[in-house]
């Protein structure tokens, strides 16, 4: 007896169990693209993750040696500002080292670059107000001042006026009453001032004459300092009498230079071209207290900006620093577009 299978059926249970296995199978591998492609991802998160905190820990690390180099630029200030006191402590001049303007110290990776200004050297707006009702001899150079720079010269009454503890309106100032008049008001301030960048607050200052008027201006805590006649520039020297014309003041800060400063005042009221001009020895001096280091430092492609007030002792050469900003202030005559691109970002 022969016994035959019946295929068909064998066969249809074949394809049913192949179509089962088929679908696990793609079941399986859409499982598995699935964990490849989130561990792909999670796996690109973390590198760029990671990137980034490289990136952000690099960017701190040279952010913090670039400062570290600025303040070092500011203590290399302070041992020049010392060194110089030792050499010749009772006299300080524009020609002295400290006054030169290509201080460039270079060193792997990067550069500092300094610039010291004497303080005393300008106008000292505190002297407006050193006495009980104003030191005249001081307001009357600062009148010349403003009116050989161009400017209106009621300024003096209102710088004045925002310095004094009163509300007594001086004849061409402006008290509390004016200020709080305007559109967005204010008070005056009633000390002395802290910082010359409050010129832009006073009544009517517009921003070419104070942009004209910063540069020969200085903010000394102490009102009763001398003007060094040998580190002042020659807008300076002018504001000393009226008639002291652009060109003798040249002369005088040309020939200071050149015979390495006046050994006193006297000297310097000697001089055949201040014949007649009835400058008054009061608030004038030779000597040097308070300087303004600016410092420009570089580490591969960031830059660094510093500056600092430091206050010099006249007797013993000891020096302070009163004062120290770390913004990012750009200075015309240290600065370059490129670099000025570079903070930006």
């Amino acid at each position: 007896m022969i016994f035959r299978v019946p295929m068909k059926p064998y066969r249809a249970r074949s394809a049913k169990r192949f179509q089962s296995e088929f679908r696990q199978r793609g079941v399986a591998l859409i499982s598995v693209l699935m964990v490849v492609m989130i561990a792909t991802v999670l796996t690109t998160t973390m590198v760029k993750q990671q990137a980034f905190s490289i990136s952000r820990a690099q960017s701190y690390f040279d952010q913090t040696r670039v400062r570290q180099y600025a303040l070092g630029g500011e203590e290399l200030a302070r041992q020049i500002l010392h060194e110089d006191f030792t050499e010749k402590p009772e006299l300080d001049f524009d020609g002295e080292g400290w006054a030169a303007r290509d201080m460039v110290f270079e060193f792997e990776d990067g550069q500092i670059e300094l610039e010291i200004t004497d303080l005393q050297g300008l106008f000292n707006l505190n002297m407006l107000a050193s006495r009980r009702g104003g030191n005249n001899v001081a307001r009357q150079r600062f009148i010349n001042l403003l009116n050989q720079q161009g400017i209106d010269p009621m300024f003096a009454d209102r710088v004045i006026d925002w310095i004094d503890e009163n509300q007594d309106t001086s004849q061409l100032g402006a008290e509390d009453f004016e200020y709080l008049g305007l559109e967005r008001p204010y008070r005056t301030s009633g000390l002395p001032l802290a910082d010359v960048s409050e010129l832009r607050l006073i009544l009517d200052m517009d921003p070419e004459s104070y942009a004209r008027l910063e540069p020969l201006v200085s903010v000394i805590p102490d009102p009763n300092l001398p003007i060094n006649i040998n580190t002042a520039p020659a807008g300076v020297i002018q504001s000393l009498a009226e008639n002291i014309s652009p060109d003798v003041a040249e002369t005088l800060v040309m020939a200071r230079r050149e015979g390495e400063g006046y050994e006193n005042v006297q000297a310097f009221l000697a001089d055949e071209l201040l014949a007649g001009q009835g400058i008054a020895l009061e608030g004038l001096g030779v000597q040097s207290g308070f300087y303004r280091v600016k410092v420009r430092a570089r580490y591969n492609d960031r830059f660094g900006y510093l500056t600092s007030i430091i206050q010099r002792n006249p007797t013993d050469g000891q020096l302070r620093v009163i004062y120290r900003n770390m913004g990012k202030k750009i200075y015309p005559v240290m600065a370059t577009a490129a670099e000025e691109e570079t903070n930006a970002e």
